[in-house]
């Protein structure tokens, strides 16, 4: 009798998609019979879909269905909040189901209010640069001189051995450039 239960047919992938993209989180069941499926956002026990219905109130989240086998949850315009895990569920008894995490990439971007503007200090004296960014995942910022010559720094706090203080700011996204 077990072997005529419904089984997912494959796990659900993670799936990266960046801010405003859509995303897609397929789930593909084998011998669905009578049995439903649902889709529940995990973090706020929300249901999403249940079968053939979108139960969310939410505009951005459709289903897609083909063969009685796959069920794809579709969010449209992805945004930061919907960040975080998805479950695919069957009304067995006891029921089944399987997760699926979703990220959402936010590209960085310099906060210019909280980060240094061109500076004039007199040779040898203290100054402090300043650079902030956002984005996810956090972004990695990296300081470098204009002609690309190493930035030196003499071991005293502040102060650079050279007066050079004209630098570009070059921010890498590690892992998504």
């Amino acid at each position: 009798m077990l072997s005529s239960l419904p089984r997912f047919a494959q796990p659900i992938p993670n799936v990266t998609v960046t801010i405003d993209k859509d995303a897609l989180l397929p789930c593909v069941v084998d011998n669905l019979r009578s049995y439903k499926v649902a889709w529940v956002r995990v973090d706020t026990q929300t249901i999403l879909t249940i079968h053939q219905n979108v139960i969310t109130r939410n505009p951005r989240i459709t289903l897609a269905h083909s063969d009685h086998r796959s069920w794809f949850l579709q969010i449209k315009s992805v945004q930061e909040t919907d960040r975080g895990w998805y479950m695919c569920q069957i009304n067995t008894d006891p029921m089944r189901s399987l997760m699926g995490y979703l990220e959402v990439v936010v590209p960085p971007e310099i906060i210019d209010r909280d980060t240094s503007t061109d500076l004039v200090v007199k040779e040898g004296s203290n100054v402090t640069l300043t650079c902030k960014a956002k984005g996810h995942p956090e972004p990695y910022i990296m300081w470098r001189r204009e002609d690309n010559l190493e930035i030196q720094y003499n071991g005293q706090m502040g102060k650079f051995s050279t007066f050079i203080l004209s630098f570009s700011i070059l921010m890498t996204w590690e892992g998504f450039l």
